[in-house]
């Protein structure tokens, strides 16, 4: 992790640090993987059109003002190599997967129930804001890390598994029980050699991004990679509306 500037650690949460430091383990351990030749690429990546796979997420958007700074990182990432860029529409990242792909099957009436749970969990959900800083990557994807300094995000998605239990939704991650973080996905894989990738990736492992407000989440259907024209969203919620 790079070192803060002297004084700066005054206002940082612990949680924060703790954050960046997860982060920073990961990124070690999957640029290891990746320069070893373990990059998966997605099968279905040359051909998205017979891509059925599905999965319900409750997701949230990231907003237009800051398109522009993710897209100037995608394109200087992309003069390293060839990848799968996602498109901006496609910009967010996932607060809780509900099921996973290949483990899902659409039930309106579930999705109704599952939906007025979380209206109401969405509703007493106090502010969040997750500030945007970094690169990273894990064994398929390129991401923009983010980082908030409450663990406010990582109850919630405890705080949701508990109260749809019922629907035997699926388990968290195991990261890491305690601490989380948020990533929006830019670049998707399409090749097993990385490295020039990889390289890009740590000479922009601190870039500022921006920050946001979350205000509204999306229980949505999506596919592996978010495309508009793949995914139904189902109902909308504004956060701390109760």
């Amino acid at each position: 992790m790079r070192p803060r500037p002297e004084g700066s650690q005054l206002s940082i949460s612990p949680y924060r640090v703790a954050q960046e430091r997860l982060a920073e383990e990961s990124w070690r351990l999957n640029r290891a993987r990746l320069f070893g030749g373990e990059a998966f690429v997605d099968p279905f990546l040359d051909r998205l059109r017979e891509d059925d796979r599905r999965c319900l997420t409750l997701l949230a958007r990231i907003p237009a003002m800051l398109h522009p700074v993710l897209l100037d990182i995608q394109a200087r990432l992309l003069a390293a190599g060839p990848a799968f860029a996602c498109p901006p529409i496609s910009f967010h990242f996932t607060i809780r997967g509900i099921y996973d792909y290949g483990k899902y099957t659409r039930v309106d009436a579930d999705i109704w129930e599952m939906g007025e749970i979380l209206s109401r969990l969405i509703a007493d959900l106090p502010p969040i804001t997750v500030t945007f800083q970094g690169m990273n990557c894990n064994r398929s994807a390129v991401f923009v890390q983010g980082f908030y300094d409450e663990p406010t995000l990582g109850l919630f998605r405890h705080a949701i598994g508990e109260a749809l239990a019922a629907f035997r939704v699926a388990p968290l991650p195991t990261l890491d029980v305690d601490i989380d973080f948020a990533w929006i996905n830019l670049l998707r894989f399409t090749q097993s050699d990385v490295g020039s990738l990889v390289g890009a990736v740590a000479a922009l492992r601190h870039i500022p991004v921006g920050t946001m407000e979350v205000q509204e989440l999306e229980l949505s259907e999506i596919d592996k990679f978010c495309l508009p024209e793949q995914t139904m969203q189902f109902r909308t919620f504004k956060v701390g509306s109760g």
